[in-house]
C-alpha cells in the first residue's frame, strides 16, 4: 500500500506539470496575431507534412511565413503550415505556487484515508489521521513545488495561428 501511494504521488506530480502549461488556441486561418509579432520572436511552426521548425520569426506575407532556423532563413507557404506557436517567458514561481497547494490537498486526502490501513490501527482518531494526512500532504506538496521550480518552464506556448 505504501509503495502504491508513493508511486501515485510521484506520477501525479510529474503529470501535473504538463497540465500547468498555459496554451491558448487561435481561431482557424487567421494570420493577424502572427503579423503582429516582433522580429526575432521565438516561434515554432508546425508543418502539415514535414514536422516542426523551431526558430525566430522574420517576416509574414499574405501566403507565407519566413523563419530563421540555425542561422538560415526558410520560407514556408501558408498552405503547408498547420499552426504557429509563440514561445513566451514562463514563471517557475507561478507553477510552484499552483502545484504545491494542489498536491498538498491531494496528499492530505490520501494520507487521511490511508492512515488506518498503513498503520494497522482501525481505531485511529481523526486528529491522528489528520497528522498523517498533513505529513503526506506536506511531502507531496513540497515535491510538486520542487519539481515545478526545478523543471525549466522557460517558455509558455501560445498558439497564434492554426490552419482551417
Amino acid at each position: 500500500m505504501k509503495k502504491a501511494i508513493v508511486f501515485a504521488s510521484l506520477f501525479l506530480a510529474v503529470i501535473s506539470n504538463a497540465w500547468a502549461e498555459d496554451i491558448t488556441i487561435a481561431p482557424p486561418g487567421n494570420w493577424n496575431k502572427v503579423q503582429s509579432l516582433p522580429l526575432d520572436t521565438h516561434v515554432i511552426v508546425d508543418l502539415k507534412h514535414a514536422g516542426e521548425i523551431d526558430g525566430e520569426f522574420i517576416q509574414l506575407t499574405e501566403d507565407s511565413i519566413v523563419v530563421k532556423e540555425l542561422g538560415r532563413e526558410k520560407i514556408f507557404p501558408k498552405v503547408e503550415v498547420a499552426r504557429v506557436q509563440w514561445k513566451r517567458p514562463g514563471s517557475r514561481v507561478r507553477y510552484a505556487a499552483i502545484m504545491g497547494p494542489v498536491f498538498f490537498g491531494i496528499g492530505f486526502g490520501l494520507g487521511y484515508a490511508a492512515a488506518p490501513k498503513v498503520g494497522d490501527d482501525d481505531t485511529m482518531s481523526g486528529s491522528e489521521r489528520a497528522k498523517v494526512g498533513a505529513g503526506v500532504g506536506g511531502i507531496m506538496g513540497g515535491v510538486a513545488a520542487a519539481i515545478s521550480l526545478a523543471r525549466n518552464p522557460g517558455f509558455r506556448s501560445e498558439v497564434i495561428y492554426r490552419a482551417k
